[in-house]
């Protein structure tokens, strides 16, 4: 009897330790991806309610495309661009930008700026994005007379863009649009986030299980659908291509991504976007705005060794047939190719988003300065 019982109580020492181990072991997991993965969770420092993780915390699917919450204030945890802590605030408008009232102030000049995840600048402190900048470069005695609003939205496309102009641009009384175009416009890079399905109060509340859920679907997506839409970045980092010094080589990266940046090298995309410029070009007439084009390139244009601006001209022409102002950022930022100017393939970092800022706001000034000042 004594000799069972010893082994009895051995037997129950050992479940104890083993379960103490694997909860210490699953904590210390969760402590690591908390410190070292994307997450996004309420802006609550001081509330355990900071252990949700939710991205619709944030962002909302909706029949018409990406949306930002209006009213949010969350944080995004390492972001996984520039590995900071990134406070996201959202107004009512559903912008990341400071609460605006629809009623316009005396000799106030708005400009709206429509863009992708470029423009929402996510990866940043919201006065270190371009958009800010701008604002900063056109009032430099901190003069309120010209408000420059932040409209991005992360991983959407001119359509989506012009539906938020509508929905809640317009309501703000805008006296110019800038068009922020990313190459992909016409074919934003958006489905995997919206296969990710229903979380459950495990995956709201640890890290660890949420990314884990996440690589898994991811894995799942890329055998189904990634797989030609990401050769480009499996060509680009294997060093397969000199994309750098050769032409041929350059457009066959871009033809590789097609479904990305690469779009703006085939013609039937510009044929997807053309109608959503009329549409743009029929909301300015009707409501008494002016549009401004910017062009903004690819990283791998910038950092070429000769000039492959087939997309830029393309927009251009499109600018002079629907009487829009066009800037092309591509020969601007080409001036500094010898720097790390990226996060990536074109998310701009601090510098590189002052840099957008001072050049849109002297573009601006240079050529239409009887409108905003």
């Amino acid at each position: 009897m004594k000799l069972e019982s010893l082994k009895l109580k051995y037997f129950l020492l050992f479940c104890y330790v083993t379960v103490f181990t694997l909860f210490i072991s699953i904590f210390g997991t969760e402590i690591y991806f908390r410190c070292r993965s994307t997450h996004v969770v309420q802006n609550y420092p001081n509330s355990l309610n900071g252990f949700v993780t939710h991205p619709d915390l944030l962002m909302k699917h909706t029949p018409n495309g990406r949306r930002l919450i209006p009213n949010a204030d969350v944080v995004i945890k390492n972001h996984f661009l520039s590995k900071r802590n990134i406070r996201m605030k959202i107004n009512s408008h559903g912008f990341r930008d400071k609460e605006i009232d629809v009623k316009k102030k005396i000799n106030e000049f708005r400009i709206i700026v429509l863009g992708d995840s470029i423009t929402w600048g996510d990866s940043l402190p919201v006065d270190d994005v371009y958009v800010n900048r701008i604002e900063k470069y056109l009032n430099p005695h901190e003069k309120s007379d010209i408000e420059v609003i932040n409209a991005g939205v992360g991983d959407i496309g001119l359509k989506e863009e012009i539906d938020i102009l509508l929905e809640k641009g317009l309501l703000l009384n805008p006296d110019m649009v800038i068009v922020a175009f990313f190459l992909n416009d016409s074919r934003p890079p958006w489905g995997f986030p919206q296969e990710i399905g229903h979380r459950g109060w495990l995956r709201r509340h640890s890290v660890l299980a949420e990314t884990l859920y996440r690589r898994f679907k991811l894995s799942e997506w890329i055998k189904d659908k990634g797989i030609t839409r990401f050769r480009w970045v499996e060509l680009y980092k294997k060093n397969k291509l000199n994309w750098r010094n050769n032409r041929q080589d350059f457009l066959q990266l871009a033809k590789s991504a097609e479904y990305d940046w690469g779009a703006a090298w085939k013609k039937d995309s510009w044929r997807i976007v053309e109608p959503y410029f009329e549409r743009l070009k029929s909301l300015s007439e009707i409501h008494h705005f002016k549009v401004i084009l910017v062009a903004f390139p690819v990283a791998f244009q910038v950092y070429a060794n000769f000039d492959e601006n087939y997309p830029q001209k393309i927009l251009q022409k499109i600018a002079l047939e629907q009487d829009f102002y066009y800037f092309d950022l591509l020969p601007v930022l080409r001036k500094y190719r010898n720097e790390n100017l990226f996060f990536d393939h074109c998310h701009p970092k601090k510098k590189l988003n002052d840099i957008i800022g001072k050049e849109i706001a002297t573009f601006l000034k240079e050529n239409l300065l009887n409108d905003i000042t």
